[in-house]
């Protein structure tokens, strides 16, 4: 007898994954709006097709039926997404496949590398004679290093505020 690969146990079936059409809609236009602010198209796609799925979490073959995207695009997305700590890949349990999940608090991720900040803005403080102060160049790059240094001071207190009203 030979097990069916969309079960996760003897009994149940892996759950189709297509949303509605609004749905997708909406989603592609999260996505869009994350590749508008520099997320890469793909993985952009993959976290909101989790982030607005019914289920806990889906496959990749879910997740290529759902994009109608290639296996290959898929996999590169989904170890982005892992790499940036967003989502968390779990084994399906008597089965080979693994269920791709979006991790609890995802979107702080993306602010958890705060020593970038400081060190753009350290780094945008040690500028050459010719970005001087004075000169159109040197006040752009001292408006940045302020910039990189007061979301330096300021991301502890607002992602402990953020933690105190989840």
């Amino acid at each position: 007898m030979t097990s069916d690969p969309r079960k996760s146990d003897s009994t149940r079936p892996i759950p189709r994954a297509e949303p509605d059409e609004e749905t997708r809609r909406y989603a592609d236009g999260l996505a869009g709006l994350l590749e508008a602010a520099g997320f890469p198209r793909m993985p952009a796609r993959v976290l909101m097709a989790l982030l607005t799925s019914p289920h806990d979490g889906l496959t990749a073959e879910q997740l290529s039926d759902v994009l109608d995207a290639s296996r290959a695009a898929i996999s590169g997305a989904v170890r982005y997404l892992e790499s940036v700590r967003v989502l968390r890949a779990d084994s399906l349990p008597k089965t080979r496949k693994r269920v791709y999940r979006v991790v609890s608090g995802w979107y702080t991720a993306t602010l958890s590398r705060r020593s970038l900040y400081r060190e753009l803005a350290e780094r945008a403080a040690q500028r050459p004679p010719a970005l001087a102060e004075g000169t159109a160049a040197g006040e752009r790059v001292r408006e940045m290093a302020d910039f990189y240094a007061f979301l330096d001071r300021r991301f502890p207190e607002l992602l402990e505020e953020w933690e105190s009203r989840r």
